[in-house]
């Protein structure tokens, strides 16, 4: 219902077309799915991973000159971009989908660091800086995709603490003040480095000045 509100409003803003408001509402949507990217076996770290090793194969294939010295007459259809490649590319999408996953999984525990404000900060900008970096997108609309990324991060974290409540008991839940947290105190390594990215990602990035405009516009 949030999703549809905001997709809503920034049409009715004029600024931004039928589609591009669709999108900040999926952007919207998969931030609500991001912090539970720590549950292992879950369909947002499949998802997630399964998308990172595609990325990564891709990048593979784009990036790596293809390489003609070596002919094989019985695969034409691959001779183009190389059986060396190719090789190269399943073995980036398998070690990105499985032995990178399970590092993941061992490192991580539900409603840990990915459930921090700081996290759900760098999904949003990273973001934001992929689109301005690698995609022919208007500034503005990149920059309310990382906002929508930020809100539902953060409207995840809001329903998980207040699950943690129980009304009908008039009581608190063991697991209250565990879903909404700036970092993770007890994993200083992993808050360090998810402060250090933050920082180089505020570093790395123009200022907002369209998406302030933007704001004062209303």
């Amino acid at each position: 219902m949030f999703a549809t509100g905001l997709a809503g409003a920034t049409l009715a803003t004029g600024r931004l077309d039928g589609w591009e408001s669709l999108g900040l509402m999926l952007f919207l949507v998969a931030g609500t799915l991001l912090p539970d990217i720590d549950v292992d076996g879950g369909r947002p770290q499949r998802a997630l991973f399964g998308a990172l090793s595609l990325v990564a194969a891709t990048a593979v294939i784009a990036l790596l000159p293809a390489s003609y010295n070596h002919r094989v007459d019985w695969l034409p259809q691959i001779e183009p971009i190389g059986c060396e490649i190719l090789a190269l590319a399943l073995l980036a999408w398998f070690v990105v989908r499985y032995p990178l996953a399970m590092l993941f999984q061992r490192l991580s525990r539900h409603r840990g660091l990915c459930h921090s404000l700081v996290v759900g900060l760098c999904w949003s900008l990273g973001w934001v800086y992929v689109g301005l970096q690698c995609l022919m997108a208007d500034v503005l609309v990149v920059w309310l995709q990382g906002v929508a990324i930020f809100l539902g991060f953060v409207i995840h974290l809001l329903l998980d603490e207040l699950y943690s409540v129980d009304i009908n008991n008039a009581r608190i839940k063991r697991s209250f003040g565990s879903a909404f947290k700036i970092l993770q105190p007890d994993f200083p390594l992993g808050s360090i480095a998810a402060c250090m990215l933050l920082g180089m990602l505020i570093w790395l990035l123009p200022y907002p000045e369209e998406l302030l405009q933007w704001l004062a516009s209303f």
